[in-house]
C-alpha cells in the first residue's frame, strides 16, 4: 500500500482530494501527525493535535451506489480495531464511542466520474491525545488505558480492517452495527437544519436509516445526534 506520511497538513482529506488524480495508484493512504483545519461532517472541525492518527484512504474505481453506505461500513471496521483495546461503540452513523465520550470519527466522500468514483475514507482516531479544549466531549484510547498506541501499527490494522469490510453483504454490516449501537434504546437529540427532536432511538435499519419513537432519519438529513 502507497502511504504518504506528512508532519502536519490542514486536512488529509482536501490534500488527497487535491492529488489523487496525480497518484498513479488504485489505492493510496494520507496519513498526518496533526491537522489545522481537519473536518468533520458538514465542514464541523475536527480537533486532530499530534498523537493521534489522522489518515484518508483513496480507494479508485468504487461503486458510486456504495458511497453513502460506506460510513456504515468504515464505522463498524474502525470499531472493531478500536475495540481491542477499549470498550467501544458507534454512535450512529460515524462516531466511535466510550462511554467517557468520542474517540474517533469517519468521514466519507466520493467523486464521480462516469461509471466509476473515487471514495476517500477519512478518519480521525483520538489514541495518543493527552488532552482537549474544554467543552469537547472526547477521549482517547491512552487516556483510557494509559497505554502509548503504536499508531502505524494501529494504520496497518484499520486499513486491513476496512478492506474487509467493504466485501461485507449489507445486512451483515447493519448486524454489526445495531449490536454496538451506543444510543440503542437511550433517548437522544436530533439536529437537523432547522429542527430539532428528542426521542428514544431504537435500532437501524436494513437501509442504514435510523429508527426512532419519533420518526426514521435518514444519514443525510441529520446533522448531530446527541446522547442524553
Amino acid at each position: 500500500m502507497l502511504v504518504f506520511k506528512f508532519p502536519s497538513v490542514t486536512s488529509t482529506q482536501d490534500l488527497s482530494e487535491a492529488i489523487y488524480t496525480m497518484i498513479n495508484a488504485d489505492k493510496f493512504v494520507v496519513v498526518a501527525e496533526e491537522q489545522t483545519k481537519a473536518r468533520g461532517r458538514y465542514k464541523r472541525e475536527w480537533y486532530s493535535p499530534k498523537g493521534g492518527l489522522w489518515f484518508t484512504y483513496v480507494i479508485k474505481g468504487f461503486n458510486p451506489e456504495k458511497i453513502p453506505f460506506t460510513t456504515l461500513t468504515v464505522s463498524l471496521a474502525i470499531r472493531e480495531v478500536v475495540g481491542k483495546y477499549v470498550d467501544a461503540y458507534i454512535r450512529w452513523p460515524n462516531d466511535i464511542v466510550t462511554r467517557n465520550g468520542k474517540v474517533g470519527g469517519i468521514l466519507v466522500e466520493g467523486i464521480v466520474e462516469g461509471s466509476e468514483a473515487t471514495v476517500f475514507i477519512g478518519a480521525g482516531i483520538d489514541t495518543n491525545v493527552d488532552s482537549f479544549p474544554q467543552g469537547v466531549k472526547a477521549t482517547s484510547i491512552k487516556l483510557e488505558t494509559g497505554k502509548l498506541i503504536n499508531n502505524d501499527e494501529l494504520l496497518k490494522d484499520v486499513i486491513d480492517r476496512i478492506d474487509y469490510h467493504l466485501f461485507l453483504e449489507d445486512d451483515k454490516v447493519i448486524e454489526g452495527i445495531n449490536k454496538y449501537l451506543s444510543i440503542k434504546n437511550r433517548t437522544v437529540k436530533l439536529l437537523g437544519k432547522g429542527w430539532e427532536k428528542q426521542c428514544k432511538a431504537l435500532f437501524v435499519d436494513f437501509m442504514g436509516r435510523l429508527v426512532t419513537e419519533c420518526g426514521i432519519f435518514e444519514v443525510e438529513e441529520v446533522l448531530r445526534v446527541e446522547e442524553l
